[in-house]
């Protein structure tokens, strides 16, 4: 940040502001607001989501006008395999956990497809139709037309991001867990760096992606209910994102560990895959740029927000 910067920041706050400002941000302090924003995120945002999914099951369950029973088993199941999900992230079984993501991932975009769409349907429930002569049920058109649905499901997370990105996102994250559920060398090297305890950043990555399921999961819910209110606060999920970047093992990221990653994917063989890779890297790098931006924009709601994570 530049000294133009900071006293841009310091103009717009008042002393009591930059009193406050200075003393969360001490050392022992961050500490203490991370391990507060982790309790709160919990509380307002990832109870409340497993709350409400709950409470559309339920209502969708009870519901005789809902003419899908096979929506509401498959995006259940998805529900079942999340939780499982979480237990292999817990004991960090990464190639385990990415398998099972996977297949909630397929259950729940197959799910919405067959409700939405009369044809995926007709497909779904037709046995005899192999590879050769499906149309509408095959993974990719699935993905295809699921982008559709996310305009519907919630403007604040999907309406910014454009049809090629939100392309390139579902493909990029259903070709990573393809990547765990064959015998790739993505799985070799997994257990490689399993061997040295050396896991956590990928355990990190693994529980970002197994929350954007269950995001998804939560929105498609709230969607077929026809449920408008908004009981989780944007802001929450933001934080949330933080606080798992955060737990990212600073030590571990180091040159050694990387060049280590490298020869087990096989660099030079690899090259494109990996240069293409970056590039997504680079992309959820300017995103992030782009949330210290409006920070930096708004540092009064950042204080603010700060300054309620303690009370």
């Amino acid at each position: 940040m530049t000294e133009e910067e900071l006293k841009k920041i310091q103009s717009e706050l008042t002393e009591d502001q930059i009193r406050q400002l200075l003393y969360l941000l001490q050392k022992d302090k961050l500490v203490e607001l991370k391990e507060l924003a982790r309790k709160k995120c919990k509380t307002k945002f990832v109870s409340v989501m497993r709350k409400y999914i709950n409470k559309f099951f339920k209502e969708l369950e009870n519901d005789k006008e809902f003419k899908r029973t096979e929506t509401v088993n498959l995006l259940n199941q998805t529900r079942k395999t999340l939780n499982n999900v979480h237990k292999f992230i817990k004991n960090k079984e990464v190639v385990d956990a990415n398998s099972l993501l996977r297949s909630a991932f397929e259950n729940l975009i197959m799910g919405m497809m067959i409700n939405e769409n009369e044809n995926t349907y007709t497909e779904f429930i037709n046995l005899s139709i192999d590879d050769t002569t499906r149309q509408y049920t095959k993974p990719q058109k699935l993905r295809n037309d699921f982008r559709k649905v996310l305009r519907k499901l919630d403007g604040d997370l999907f309406i910014e991001i454009s049809n090629r990105n939100l392309k390139e996102m579902l493909d990029e994250f259903y070709d990573k867990m393809c990547l765990f559920t064959h015998s790739s060398i993505v799985v070799n090297a997994m257990i490689e760096i399993e061997k040295d305890d050396d896991l956590d950043i990928y355990v990190v990555a693994l529980k970002q992606n197994a929350f954007f399921v269950e995001i998804l999961l939560y929105l498609c819910l709230k969607y077929l209910c026809n449920y408008k209110k908004d009981p989780i606060d944007i802001t929450y999920v933001v934080l949330g994102w933080y606080v798992l970047i955060s737990d990212i093992p600073k030590e571990k990221v180091i040159p050694e560990k990387l060049e280590k990653l490298k020869k087990l994917l096989y660099a030079d063989l690899n090259k494109e895959y990996l240069e293409k890779n970056k590039e997504n890297v680079d992309f959820l790098t300017e995103e992030a740029k782009k949330l210290q931006d409006d920070i930096q924009k708004n540092p009064t709601g950042f204080v603010e927000l700060l300054i309620a994570l303690v009370k």
